[in-house]
């Protein structure tokens, strides 16, 4: 097949872990033997950049432009109120946009289309796809057709300087969802790796009437045995750092658990925070960003991941990651981490924000080897049954039909 993935950005641009899956997807995809192409934007370079330049990324051909807008996304979306709106505004419109990809889908004649995060290129394309020949198949990795933010966080806006889900969106953000959903079409196969993204997307009108099914990510490759923790009790959080993901929280439970190591690896707005928590209290090592390598090192050393996020994550990489290192996950109640952590199965589950839950999690897995160790065999067991191949194989399914 012709296969196109479109994203809105795309590396060295990174917003997430969407523009890693496009390109590992289509690394698989062209392995099995597809024609594969990347749609995706680039930073304004004059008025050359506004038409689309052709190149290799890591062997999959690329093709990038800048959509007409007040800044590329991964710049921001404006520094104002005002700014962020018009910005958004026309992202969503862009009949710039709209005209470049008509004329790729015409020279380049896809078999099928696989959008992914259309914030940054045009949610608008989505009708173009819908009018063309081509199988139009749409992944939910976030919520931003739901939510200008993406992550439906409220912050600021709580009492007590709190953030929390956004439950009941305010009308400029339903209105900004009317908008997404009018422009983008009727997809004819919706995926996502976590049921619960889909599931929030239909209570709020999306999809409807339209097969939707959930797909998990898959690993590519997995630790040959389970390993062997440390004599020193520890646990990993590796991720963004900031206040969504629930370090206020991690940051509570550190002090209650002198005995455990807590190793915090990543960057982020909180990254002073993190320092200045590893300054304070004894038990917790600041490592910043690591090298892959580094941080498989604390994996195996580790007795557990933390996962303790306040937002409704969609399927955590970071997850998958740990679970073929054999790595035990503690994780937070919220949004798709369930579904891949399975409270006793894979590793523990909490209440998000309940910093003395967490410890009594973290207490659990280093206070009863057994339980770690049957833990850490069911982790590396879940990944050898959920690889790349695995993933593509339904994937291909969605983009059949079948």
């Amino acid at each position: 097949m012709n296969i196109c993935l479109v994203n809105g950005v795309f590396p060295p641009s990174v917003n997430g872990g969407a523009e890693n899956y496009v390109l590992r997807v289509a690394q698989a995809l062209q392995a099995r033997g597809h024609e594969l192409a990347i749609l995706t934007t680039k930073s304004y370079d004059g008025t050359r950049s506004l038409s689309l330049e052709r190149e290799m990324y890591e062997g999959v051909p690329t093709y990038r432009f800048f959509p007409l807008n007040l800044s590329h996304r991964g710049e921001g979306t404006g520094n104002s109120l005002p700014a962020k709106a018009a910005w958004h505004q026309l992202d969503t419109l862009n009949p710039h946009a709209r005209r470049v990809f008509k004329g790729f889908i015409s020279d380049f004649e896809p078999d099928v289309v696989h959008t992914n995060n259309l914030m940054g290129i045009s949610a608008g394309i989505g009708k173009v796809i819908a009018k063309s020949d081509a199988r139009y198949v749409h992944m939910l990795h976030d919520y931003g057709l739901l939510c200008p933010k993406t992550s439906l966080m409220r912050e600021r806006t709580l009492p007590g300087d709190e953030v929390g889900v956004c439950h009941d969106s305010p009308f400029p953000c339903r209105m900004y969802a009317k908008g997404k959903k009018h422009v983008m079409g009727s997809p004819d196969h919706v995926v996502s790796p976590s049921q619960h993204v889909i599931d929030v997307h239909l209570d709020r009108g999306f999809f409807e009437d339209i097969p939707a099914t959930r797909i998990q990510h898959g690993v590519t490759s997995v630790i040959d045995e389970p390993p062997e923790p440390s004599a020193e009790p520890a646990v990993l959080y590796a991720g963004k750092q900031q206040r969504s993901k629930g370090l206020e929280t991690l940051f509570e439970a550190a002090e209650a658990l002198p005995q455990v190591t807590v190793h915090l690896c990543g960057s982020g707005p909180m990254s002073e925070d993190c320092e200045e928590v590893a300054q304070e209290l004894d038990n917790v090592r600041y490592h910043g960003y690591v090298t892959s390598d580094r941080l498989h090192e604390l994996r195996v050393s580790s007795h557990a991941a933390v996962v303790p996020s306040l937002w409704m994550e969609n399927s955590p990489l970071v997850i998958y990651e740990s679970l073929a290192s054999g790595l035990p996950v503690i994780g937070s109640d919220m949004g798709g981490i369930p579904e891949l952590v399975e409270h006793g199965e894979r590793g523990l589950l909490f209440e998000a924000g309940d910093a003395t839950a967490l410890a009594q999690c973290v207490r659990t897995l280093v206070d009863d080897i057994e339980t770690q160790h049957a833990l850490s065999r069911n982790a590396r067991q879940w990944a050898l049954e959920h690889t790349m191949e695995d993933h593509v194989d339904e994937l291909i399914g969605c983009y059949r039909g079948t």
